[in-house]
């Protein structure tokens, strides 16, 4: 919108308003009337309040928003922001960039003691409700003041930001799958393994000719209990498409077989050295990246759909690192299948949306933002970055593909999160760390039978 629309829209808000106290930006809601409207030339405001918000503006008035997320990375952030702010020149960002690992347990603080930041970024399912009670009703605060955003964000993207109680607790910004390896083609060309593995057996034989070779064959970061749970809600659809979901909703039993498979499966994978040794103290980020796979220390790394940039040879993800230095080429594909079926099923979810505080006084310079980063030239920029699919309905990958497996990598790991099972998060905290606490100690070597029956105790008693 050009200036001088957003000028007469400011004073025309002020001249009907007694005081925008409410949303303390000092600028007027974009979809204020026309001036020249005779109802607006007829408001008893109109001679006092336009001149002090002309005065505000011509003295360069700058409204500050707070915001903490672990997206953007810091890279990315300050060509985001810097770009947002030259648009916007009355709105500066002060972003706080923390690593999802650590996010979560500064947020928490923050918000119980009444400090937490003007937008933050959040997770879908358990997080998202239990941080829900702090956010405002995005659906009512985008109606207001971005009228018509329900036709510019994919549907079911904004269904998974939705509670239980039908509460919108944030506007989505990428679309995410799980589960997906990122692989090191130049490693496997250096091992004898002549393609990415697609079933158990595959992957063993892939494990055992990366260790003949002094290397791990997928580096994971176990010490993270999201990618955990992640990885399981993702794999039993593998054994029994659905059946995770109806558990949750107390329609099965967390005992059944198609679960103790799984669980079994998430052992074997470190019992049979398919993963790196201690990976339940290794964190993904940036641990196993940047330790293992970056530095050319294993084949694979276990990710989502969101690590598609380093395909390009360009990602600046990868400049200055040991896989960037040696010109070895990436791409990514889906995890191989744990099941004898042999069918590779995707989850996928919102990989992550923006919330805005339920105290926020400056909720129409918030929104501005959060429309730039979910459906304007920030979307764009994300989605060139590969760092997730696009949650705008108007924006496709239009970046350069430069990378001999990009393209094929592009269009595997879309295509398999296009037909996923479900949502990669289940909804329920307490089911979901009980899975989590479960997997923790049957990768440490305890019964996976045994763990479920825990879960399903905690199941019992809700």
């Amino acid at each position: 919108m050009k200036r001088m629309k957003k000028l007469i829209a400011l004073l025309l808000a002020a001249a009907m308003t007694l005081s925008l106290a409410a949303c303390g930006s000092g600028t007027a809601q974009e979809n204020a009337a026309p001036a020249e409207e005779p109802a607006a030339k007829d408001s008893p405001a109109e001679e006092a309040s336009p001149a002090a918000e002309e005065s505000a503006a011509a003295e360069g008035e700058v409204t500050t928003l707070t915001f903490w997320s672990w997206l953007p990375t810091t890279e990315q952030s300050e060509k985001m922001i810097a770009d947002f702010e030259a648009a916007n020149p009355d709105i500066k960002i002060d972003y706080t960039r923390t690593e999802q690992s650590d996010f979560f347990e500064k947020l928490q603080v923050a918000m119980a003691s009444g400090t937490g930041p003007d937008l933050f970024g959040m997770t879908t399912g358990s997080m998202m409700e239990q941080y829900a009670k702090f956010s405002v009703d995005m659906k009512e605060t985008a109606n207001e003041f971005w009228p018509g955003w329900e036709n510019e964000i994919n549907a079911n993207a904004v269904a998974q930001c939705t509670t239980e109680n039908g509460t919108l607790a944030g506007m989505p910004l990428l679309i995410a799958g799980m589960t997906t390896l990122m692989y090191n083609k130049t490693l496997m060309d250096e091992c004898g393994i002549e393609k990415v593995p697609v079933t158990y057996a595959e992957l063993q034989d892939a494990a055992k000719k990366a260790k003949d070779n002094g290397y791990v064959c997928i580096v994971a970061g176990a010490a993270d209990d999201w990618v955990n749970s992640d990885w399981f809600v993702q794999t039993s659809n593998e054994f029994e498409n659905g059946a995770v979901y109806e558990a949750e909703r107390g329609e099965r039993q967390w005992t059944d077989e198609c679960f103790v498979q799984t669980m079994q499966a998430w052992q074997d994978l470190f019992t049979e050295g398919i993963f790196e040794e201690g990976a339940l103290g290794v964190a993904t980020y940036p641990d196993a990246r940047d330790q293992y796979f970056f530095a050319r220390k294993a084949l694979f790394f276990l990710t989502g759909s969101w690590h598609l940039g380093p395909a390009s040879p360009t990602n600046s993800e990868i400049q200055g690192t040991e896989i960037g230095n040696q010109g070895d080429v990436i791409g990514m594909a889906p995890f191989p299948s744990m099941s004898d079926s042999g069918e590779m099923l995707a989850t996928s979810g919102v990989d992550v949306m923006i919330c805005m505080n339920k105290d926020c006084e400056k909720k129409e310079a918030a929104m501005r933002f959060i429309e730039y980063l979910s459906n304007g030239e920030g979307q764009q920029f994300w989605v060139n970055q590969l760092q997730g699919s696009p949650v705008s309905n108007n924006i496709a990958y239009t970046g350069e593909v430069d990378g001999e497996l990009q393209q094929q990598s592009i269009d595997e790991v879309n295509e398999y999160v296009k037909n996923a099972a479900g949502s990669r998060k289940l909804m329920n905290s307490e089911i979901e760390k009980a899975i989590q606490v479960a997997m923790q100690n049957v990768a440490a070597g305890a019964d996976p039978a045994e763990e479920l029956k825990t879960v399903q105790g905690i199941a019992d008693a809700q």
